[in-house]
Formats: C-alpha cells, sequence, structure tokens
C-alpha cells in the first residue's frame, strides 16, 4: 500500500459558513497563531470548484507551509486543514495550534 504523502486535520463548521465570514476566521487563527498568510486563491478548480485556499508560514520566504481550503456546496460547508508528512517538525507542532485557533475563532459569539 502506497504510504499517503500528507494527512488531513478537519474543522467542522455551520454548513451556513460564507467565504468572507471565513476570511475573518482564518485570518484571526493565523494571528493568533503567529502565522503569516502567504497565499490566497483556489484549490483544485474541478475537485472543490469555488473553493478558497490559503498558505500559513512562520516567516515569508520560509519554504515550510500549513494549507487551508474552504469548500461550500450544496451538501454544506468544509474546511480543513492539510500538512504534508515532509515538512519539518515545527509544523506538525503548529498545526494543531492552529487548528484549534480556528476551532476557537468559530465558536466566539
Amino acid at each position: 500500500m502506497k504510504e499517503k504523502k500528507s494527512y488531513d486535520l478537519e474543522i467542522s463548521i455551520d454548513d451556513e459558513m460564507i467565504k468572507e465570514e471565513m476570511m475573518g476566521v482564518v485570518e484571526r487563527a493565523a494571528i493568533a497563531t503567529g502565522l503569516y498568510i502567504s497565499h490566497i486563491g483556489g484549490y483544485s478548480r474541478v475537485k472543490y470548484p469555488n473553493s478558497v485556499h490559503w498558505h500559513f508560514k512562520r516567516h515569508k520566504k520560509e519554504p515550510s507551509l500549513i494549507d487551508a481550503t474552504f469548500w461550500k456546496e450544496k451538501e454544506g460547508a468544509k474546511f480543513w486543514l492539510i500538512v504534508r508528512n515532509n515538512e519539518p517538525q515545527w509544523l506538525h507542532d503548529t498545526a494543531p495550534l492552529l487548528q484549534r485557533a480556528l476551532k476557537n475563532e468559530l465558536v466566539e459569539p
């Protein structure tokens, strides 16, 4: 069996979540975790049409990153982080902190 190159950290979100609201949630969670958002774009236009995709880094010129994707579809909304297995240890340690910060932002009134 082929080993996966990455793993996902899922974050439960309300099916009514909209892109504009999610943008603020992600920005605040990045700040709370001490991360820099180096990219905002789309992710796999065929598989996840109209998705929003972020890259998180500690510093602008750093090659390592955490990916995040928000995808709104007919069945509801999904949000997850993607961490590649070959990334440095700091990133594997930081991804759960970002996941927690995102969850905290999502429960704030």
